[in-house]
């Protein structure tokens, strides 16, 4: 199981016998049950939709509606009116449908004097999965423009052609005149070496409610569609407030905003194109919409406002994010851009361990990617630094199961006195263990305080994108599955095997069996035995398509826990000091906790009501 079990005794075998019904065994079975519930109800939680691997060669396009007509591309000759109303005609004369290229050393945006809009955006720096340049979104699967009222016209901008003012390669002005006294203009800036495109709007003669309407289709550019698809999300900020996102499990979800909305992030899972409106924006709804069985698209977003005006007047200084969800470059451009990288449940009982993540592991990660290492190195290292700093409850985890072996005689001869009367051998037993000043849930707790790193660890290498492309071992992509043979049709939803998956299953096996093996305790209730083999392979089948990184990341877990646990039974753990220390214990009592007080109480209320049955 991939949760960390680091409880067992002694490396010596057979110095006591096992007890059916021993409180350890009551102990493993809990931790074992609760671990299991937390991990596998969080995963189902947080990964609702099913995990398909799609294979390479599948489209990347689409339109963004069903049925809409498909543009012309950015080169076309044809000619239009400088300003069309979707209801009214102009006789205005024709210009023709131009291009103007922005470019630095990290985009290389594509702007069109119809509708004055970006209709092309590639981030220089990154490739697809499969080694062709990376568009965030083409004239055909992003549409943006406004839309308001002229007499009895519905204007939208997308249809209006603009005039090209200034154009070079860093700046472009786009303006039209709707009408004699209505007049809409845009400007693009591009500075070097930024993701930044600084974005300006000005509107003059509109008295009209002005909405700004966004649909994006998402390209697929990543491997697997259903991965890419279950770490996409609609994300935006309130104004002054919080930062809230559409569910990426569900299909079809929409969102009305409650107040001003400060940005737009049409986030996927390694880039995001976001506008940011610094409270430009209001009564603003979204909707993202996608179908499990098509992948030759994402998701479908769609974004719309009304923007503010005063007197038909409107000047707006806004500003276009294209770039990775890379958490330093995020948090860099303010605006707490970085709340899109998921670092966490968006359940308040676990919201908080994104802190883990953000205190410690991208700090450490950072430092040692500028040694150059790589990657699959960089995850070792960085296991064996969490490992070193769990080792006081790695170590107090091994004590208690210490303690409570030396204890099993006892509790082997409540069973021949009591018999099958389970209440009073607990009342007994809890009896002995205070008496010999043990805790009987010290093996549990440690392991439940380590289940916040390993769930910190299942968000983080997800959403990491410098683990994007990079190969370790036989992986070729540590962000995506390490498919070391696929099927040519699927098997109960499976088409391929993850070789880090099946080591992860094989070690958490052997890491049970070894704890068992050590400890001597077993479980004699119907199945139950059987319940730390069976939880590793219930995982696998979930963690198969989950990228190799998590995996491996899990794999070294049950490998230096085992090679840990080994050290300190073989070194640090010496029976006859345990046994001295029970013995003191006898003789020198300690006063029962509150803890213990409120158990004994419980226990006695039990037995009450079965005396009285």
């Amino acid at each position: 199981m991939v949760p960390n079990r680091e409880q067992s005794t002694f490396v010596k075998k057979d110095t006591f016998t096992t007890s059916e019904n021993s409180m350890e065994n009551k102990n493993t079975l809990i931790g074992t049950i609760l671990l299991g519930l937390l991990v596998a109800g969080m995963f189902y939680f947080q990964s609702k939709t099913e995990v398909k691997p799609e294979q390479k060669g599948k489209a990347q396009t689409a339109e963004v509606k069903e049925g809409a007509a498909t543009n012309n591309t950015a080169t076309a000759d044809k000619t239009a009116s400088p300003a069309v109303l979707d209801s009214a005609v102009t006789t205005t004369p024709q210009i023709e449908e131009k291009t103007t290229t922005l470019e630095n050393s990290k985009l290389k945006v594509t702007l069109s004097n119809k509708g004055g809009r970006i209709t092309s955006v590639e981030l220089k720096e990154y490739k697809t999965w499969d080694k062709k340049p990376l568009i965030l979104f083409t004239e055909n699967s992003n549409h943006f423009g406004y839309k308001f009222q002229d007499g009895s016209a519905n204007v939208n901008t997308e249809k209006l052609y603009f005039e090209t003012e200034a154009p070079s390669h860093t700046a472009v002005s786009f303006k039209s005149a709707v009408s004699s006294d209505k007049t809409i203009e845009q400007s693009y800036e591009l500075k070097e070496n930024e993701y930044s495109l600084s974005y300006s709007l000005k509107i003059n003669g509109v008295k009209t409610p002005i909405t700004l309407d966004w649909n994006s289709e998402l390209l697929n550019l990543e491997h697997a569609v259903s991965t890419e698809r279950n770490y996409s999300a609609l994300y935006f900020k309130y104004k002054e407030d919080k930062v809230d996102h559409l569910d990426e499990s569900k299909e079809n979800e929409e969102k009305n905003a409650e107040k001003d909305i400060e940005w737009i992030s049409f986030k996927q899972q390694f880039f995001n194109a976001t506008l940011i409106t610094p409270g430009y924006i209001s009564k603003a709804d979204f909707s993202t919409f996608h179908s499990k069985d098509k992948t030759n698209y994402v998701k479908k977003y769609h974004a719309s406002g009304t923007l503010k005006t005063k007197d038909g007047k409107g000047e707006y200084n806004m500003k276009w994010f294209f770039g990775p969800n890379r958490f330093g470059t995020l948090k860099a451009n303010g605006n707490e851009l970085q709340e899109i990288v998921k670092l966490s449940p968006d359940n308040f009982i676990f919201s908080w361990i994104k802190y883990i993540t953000r205190i410690f592991t991208i700090p450490t990660f950072n430092v040692l990617e500028k040694v150059g290492l790589n990657y699959g190195i960089i995850i070792l290292i960085l296991t064996i630094i969490l490992k070193l700093l769990l080792t006081p409850l790695t170590w107090s985890s091994i004590k208690s199961s210490a303690y409570m072996k030396v204890l099993k005689p006892e509790i082997d001869e409540l069973k021949v006195k009591y018999g099958d009367d389970q209440q009073k051998i607990s009342a007994e037993q809890m009896k002995i263990y205070q008496q010999a000043g043990v805790n009987p849930f010290g093996g549990c707790l440690p392991m439940l305080l380590q289940l916040p790193i390993l769930m910190s660890m299942y968000y983080f290498f997800p959403n990491s994108i410098e683990l994007r492309q990079q190969p370790f071992l036989w992986a070729t992509d540590l962000s995506s599955y390490d498919a070391i043979y696929t099927f040519k049709e699927a098997i109960f939803g499976v088409d391929h095997i993850s070789l880090f998956t099946v080591l992860m299953t094989i070690t958490s096996i052997a890491f049970a069996a070894y704890t068992q093996m050590n400890s001597g305790m077993t479980n004699t209730q119907p199945g139950m035995q059987y319940l730390p083999y069976i939880m590793p392979l219930f995982l696998m089948f979930m963690f198969n398509s989950f990228p190799a990184a998590l995996t491996y990341y899990y794999l070294l877990q049950n490998v230096i826990s085992m090679g840990q646990q080994w050290f300190i039974q073989k070194f640090f753990i010496h029976e006859d000091a345990v046994i001295k220390k029970i013995e003191h214990n006898k003789k020198n009592p300690k006063p029962a906790s509150k803890w213990q007080e409120k158990l004994n109480e419980i226990q006695k209320n039990q037995q009450t009501q079965q005396k009285k049955k």
